[in-house]
């Protein structure tokens, strides 16, 4: 299962850098998003995954556990590596499978620690221990990254600039040619690490690197270091002459064929699934257009009438979550349960607009949250989400929230 690793030293240091991205993660959880926070009991609500709608219970971490656990993944990583450049194959990659198996076990204890990355490392570790012709589906899951995400910025908020949320790595003047040239370059000059010719490769790359050289004021430092361990297997499969490989290319075009599939389904799913995030978990989750949103609860009187409206707020959320239906169901859900016989009747409200829209448009409208289940279907329309279409002006007395 693993003589292909083995026997091709750029597939071997490749395993190295990917177990490396998982320290990186560790870097990441321990100074850009506070993993210790995030999980620590006195600030709930938890925001659970679909599958996983009880995760608050696991939220009993205290600071000190958290710091060891993130000390652990970071020297495991260094550990890993270590026996991918010491040719133990066979035990470096069962050992970068349990790391991955142990990060993903960490994200979905709770939904605000979602990330493009950790579904492109997801992707491209599961494709490196699982999917024979290596050196190939690796590439081609390299290019189809980039190409999607470029997809994904096909939209007037990335165009003009306004989705990078007033984080100008440019001048004003270079922004709106910059953000052009990056979907330029992620839908057809990406193509250009698939050629033969030297000088093309070389100049692709120099583009790439640019781009991530000059996104860290607006990504922070995970996005793009993660980026360049990933492209580093790109020069190494031009450098090291792989060794003759006799397995079937089928498994290799189903991975890449499988993985561009999934970025459509959220095409699938009515409405704005900008707005509703229906379909989206499927897909990659990358800048595309800033949100703004409020979120509150209604409560009613023994008598029915209906209350101020009290804001829902949930700490620490990311822009690509800050207007999620999922995170105000998941947090209305466990606030309903902690105080269960002790609140009347709750509505839930969410209503989001794109940044420079002047009506809000109706996501969520929940009369009697706690009496609903509000059970999260991923692969078909949750009837309980709106998509979009009922517009009205901002609520009052309820904050606006939107992506820094």
């Amino acid at each position: 299962m693993f003589a292909e690793i083995h026997n091709d030293r750029a597939l071997r240091i490749f395993g190295a850098l990917l177990a490396l991205a998982h320290g990186l993660t560790a870097l990441h959880w321990a100074f850009a998003q506070p993993l210790a926070a995030i999980l620590a009991p006195q600030n709930w609500p938890a925001i659970c995954w679909p599958p996983f709608p009880d995760c608050a219970a696991a939220h009993n971490f205290t600071p000190m556990q958290v710091e060891i656990a993130l000390w652990a993944l970071g020297l495991a990583s260094l550990a890993v590596a270590a026996l991918f450049l010491l040719q133990k194959s066979a035990v470096a990659s069962v050992s970068l499978g349990i790391l991955a198996i142990v990060k993903l076990s960490i994200v979905m204890l709770d939904y605000r620690l979602r990330l493009n990355q950790h579904m492109m490392t997801a992707w491209l570790v599961a494709a490196f221990l699982l999917v024979p012709q290596k050196r190939r589906v690796l590439t081609g899951l390299i290019v189809a990254i980039y190409f999607w995400a470029g997809v994904l910025k096909l939209t007037p908020e990335w165009l003009n600039g306004s989705a990078l949320y007033g984080r100008l790595p440019l001048p004003t003047v270079l922004l709106v040619p910059a953000c052009w040239y990056v979907v330029v370059l992620e839908l057809v000059l990406i193509f250009g690490l698939l050629a033969r010719q030297r000088w093309l490769f070389w100049l692709t790359m120099a583009q790439l690197l640019l781009f991530h050289a000059v996104s860290l004021p607006v990504v922070s430092f995970f996005y793009p270091a993660l980026m360049l361990l990933i492209l580093a297997f790109l020069p190494l499969c031009r450098a090291i002459v792989p060794p003759t490989c006799n397995a079937p290319r089928w498994p290799a075009f189903a991975t890449l064929g499988a993985f561009s599939a999934l970025q459509l389904v959220p095409l699938t799913f009515p409405g704005d699934v900008l707005l509703t995030g229906e379909g989206r978990l499927w897909a990659l989750h990358m800048f595309d257009a800033p949100l703004e949103c409020q979120a509150w609860l209604t409560p009613h009187a023994a008598d029915g009438r209906p209350g101020a409206p009290t804001p829902l707020r949930v700490a620490m959320l990311s822009n690509r979550v800050l207007c999620d239906p999922l995170v105000y169901a998941s947090a209305s859900r466990e606030i309903c349960a902690r105080n269960a016989g002790r609140v009347g009747v709750l509505d839930l409200h969410l209503q989001t607009r794109r940044a420079g829209e002047a009506a809000y448009h109706a996501v969520l409208d929940v009369p009697d949250v706690c009496a609903q289940p509000l059970n999260y279907s991923l692969l078909r329309h949750n009837p309980w989400i709106q998509s979009g279409e009922t517009r009205r002006p901002a609520q009052p007395g309820v904050p606006e929230l939107r992506g820094r």
